[in-house]
């Protein structure tokens, strides 16, 4: 791995830092079983790559992350609930481990930045209908640790970049929507 690689991964990783302390601090809840699952998404995208021997600093700092936001959720006392966005989420990790067991992990990788995508759509709605709400600088930082870890890469192959490039998109997606709130009027707040 080069030094790209690692600091995308490390700046991937830090970026979940505000996120921990606004959940240890009970500013913002956030879904345990929502996270659990992303964790698995992002085990089984970090698994196949390396499988595959690939470039997977970022999945590993994407797993990392996730792991530890479920274990800070959990100690908040957050509670869990069920709704179809767990439902969908738990048929593409099932979805993923069958593409992986019947086509091998290079399938799986794919697979699984797919099943990202997906799941990032609740994410791109909620920025684009409360932009005010979203983590602008969160989403840019994320952007910028994907870009580091794209060019990272050694070679234009699925174990390589297909995941970062993915990822890169969604932040990059996400992030421009966010930053609308730059020149949307504020929402009026209620009291």
């Amino acid at each position: 791995m080069n030094a790209f690689a690692w600091t995308g991964s490390i700046l991937a990783l830090l970026t979940y830092f505000p996120l921990w302390v606004q959940i240890g601090r009970k500013s913002i809840k956030q879904n345990l079983l929502t996270w659990a699952l992303w964790a698995i998404l992002d085990i089984i995208v970090m698994t196949s790559i390396i499988a595959e021997k690939g470039n997977y600093l970022l999945p590993v700092a994407y797993t990392i992350g996730s792991a530890v936001t479920v274990f800070v959720i959990f100690k908040s006392g957050n509670k869990s609930s069920w709704s179809w966005f767990e439902t969908l989420i738990i048929t593409l990790v099932v979805t993923c481990v069958v593409i992986w067991y019947t086509s091998g992990s290079k399938a799986a990788t794919v697979a699984s930045a797919m099943a990202m995508v997906i799941a990032s759509v609740p994410q791109t709605v909620d920025a684009w209908k409360k932009p005010h709400d979203m983590p602008v600088l969160v989403y840019f930082s994320c952007f910028i640790a994907n870009c580091l870890s794209v060019a990272g890469g050694k070679n234009w192959s699925i174990e390589e970049r297909f995941y970062p490039v993915v990822v890169t998109i969604i932040c990059f997606v996400i992030f421009v929507i966010s930053a609308r709130k730059f020149w949307l009027k504020p929402e009026p707040t209620t009291t």
